[in-house]
């Protein structure tokens, strides 16, 4: 071998190298999710916090600043509050240096069972004022197919967004969920910048991609 290309192999192996503790680092911060009752998991990074409720239904003090926006909780109200719907995970994006501002509200990756959908035919048509616009398609998540929907509301210069992932499982509604709440950026100052709203969106795509059914 010619020492041009011994060196240019050695700056390649150290350049790879160099890689792995930060590659390594980032892959053992990730988390492990399992539902209580074993049927699925998922991954998730320490940058979320999980979401817990007292007995009332109320959040506790160490999760409601980063679990409810302006009007309540992300977790299991929205699109459907007071509709049959059993939380069995949220987890929230915690306050950093660029959501810390009036601006971001709370951005959330939750899990639920859509109780009052009993039949496939039911779950995946959705609910009550979804409409053909709302519905975006199928996609295969760890090869379980779900159907998915965009839905919004807003009002009082505050608005909410979630990307909704539900399929039909051994008996019960799954519905997985992205959703993520903001004021007016021209209103409250200073806005959440587009690259910073990506890094939020990332954080929350790992729960959703990882997730996966074990029974």
């Amino acid at each position: 071998m010619k020492p041009r290309h011994a060196a240019a192999l050695a700056l390649v192996g150290w350049y790879v190298l160099s890689l792995l503790p930060s590659w390594a680092q980032s892959h053992a911060a990730l988390k492990t999710f399992t539902a209580p009752d074993g049927a699925f998991s998922f991954r998730y990074s320490d940058q979320l916090i999980r979401c817990v409720k007292d007995p009332n239904g109320k959040h506790t003090r160490a999760s409601i600043k980063n679990c409810s926006d302006y009007y309540d909780s992300l977790c299991d109200d929205f699109p459907n509050p007071g509709h049959g719907q059993t939380s069995i995970a949220c987890f929230a994006y915690l306050d950093d240096k660029f959501t810390d501002t009036p601006a971001f509200q709370a951005a959330t990756f939750s899990v639920e069972v859509v109780d009052e959908h009993s039949t496939a035919k039911s779950c995946l048509a959705g609910d009550e004022g979804v409409d053909d616009t709302d519905k975006q398609g199928t996609t295969k998540i760890n090869g379980v197919s779900f159907t998915k929907f965009q839905l919004s509301n807003a009002g009082s210069n505050h608005g909410i967004g979630v990307d909704l992932y539900r399929t039909f499982h051994n008996g019960r509604c799954y519905q997985l969920g992205i959703d993520e709440s903001a004021t007016n950026s021209q209103v409250f100052d200073p806005p959440v910048k587009e690259p910073d709203w990506r890094e939020v969106f990332r954080t929350l795509d790992v729960p959703l991609k990882s997730f996966r059914f074990l029974k």
